[in-house]
């Protein structure tokens, strides 16, 4: 199993505080990455794992955060112009063993399952593809995005679908739309190439039924959404870095050099002249 290490980017705000984790994939295991278009991009073809034991996963960075919104996002590009798209299968997956799952197919497909009175599928058909948003040969850049009054999937920014959509296909009883936030905040990983909620989709030789042949690019999961859309702007106006510390993941001040650390996992915290504060997790390798 690898697990590969993330960048978070933590903005201190004066009104609402939010949390972007953007994966780092040249953290991941080569085997799963591919050079696409100049870019580094994980293969999820190449991820196709059984949900309890993924061989792409991270913990799960909504874990213990307080928000009543979030966003995963992420640019997809199916890559066979037939037999890309899969129903079944994920493109990402947010799993825990004790209270269940959600998952998103290169299918368009979006489903949530966390018992049997709280579970929706949202656009598919009997098991079937139900209405195509993402296509083959062409990025996609896609939305997901949750909070207490339902759910919205956005593809180029453009609503695909809603929880009251009724050109596609919508099942299930989940009214509670706050059981959703409840289970991003307490999941236990997020996960790329898996099984959705009743199977992993396996034949008797342990080969996958429907590994998802895209690949992606820009996966990024954020708490209190809204709060971020104008984070460009924000970025643009930290002004001049003035200095640079890093500390352990206990607190503790390491210094200023990131040459003096040896391998494990930090926190750098960058220092702008226009008073901003900036930090994000990071992973130093023996390289």
């Amino acid at each position: 199993m690898k697990q590969f290490y993330l960048t978070t980017f933590s903005f201190l705000l004066t009104v609402a505080a939010f949390a972007q984790t953007t994966i780092d994939l040249s953290q991941l295991d080569a085997a799963y990455t591919t050079t696409f278009e100049g870019e580094l991009v994980i293969d999820v073809a190449e991820t196709s794992s059984a949900i309890a034991n993924p061989n792409v996963f991270i913990d799960n960075p909504f874990a213990g955060q307080d928000f009543t919104e979030a966003e995963i996002s992420f640019d997809v590009y199916n890559y066979f112009p037939t037999d890309s798209i899969k129903v079944l299968g994920t493109l990402v997956s947010m799993f825990d063993p004790a209270l269940g799952r959600m998952y998103f197919s290169n299918g368009s497909y979006l489903g949530f399952n966390v018992g049997a009175e709280s579970w929706f599928d949202a656009n598919m058909n009997n098991f079937a593809l139900d209405t195509d948003f993402l296509g083959s040969m062409q990025w996609k850049n896609v939305k997901l995005q949750f909070t207490t009054e339902g759910y919205a999937v956005y593809v180029d920014d453009e609503l695909a679908f809603d929880q009251n959509s009724t050109d596609v296909t919508i099942n299930g009883p989940l009214m509670d739309y706050s059981l959703v936030i409840d289970f991003l905040q307490n999941a236990d990983i997020f996960a790329i190439g898996t099984g959705s909620f009743w199977s992993d989709n396996t034949r008797p030789d342990g080969t996958y039924f429907d590994p998802q042949y895209s690949y992606m690019k820009n996966i990024t999961l954020t708490a209190n959404f809204s709060t971020s859309t104008n984070e460009p702007e924000k970025a643009q106006q930290l002004g001049k870095l003035i200095g640079v510390d890093f500390y352990n993941m206990n607190g503790r001040k390491l210094g200023t050099d990131e040459k003096l650390l040896e391998p494990g996992v930090y926190i750098r915290v960058e220092r702008y002249d226009s008073g901003q504060i900036k930090s994000k997790k990071f992973y130093k390798s023996n390289q």
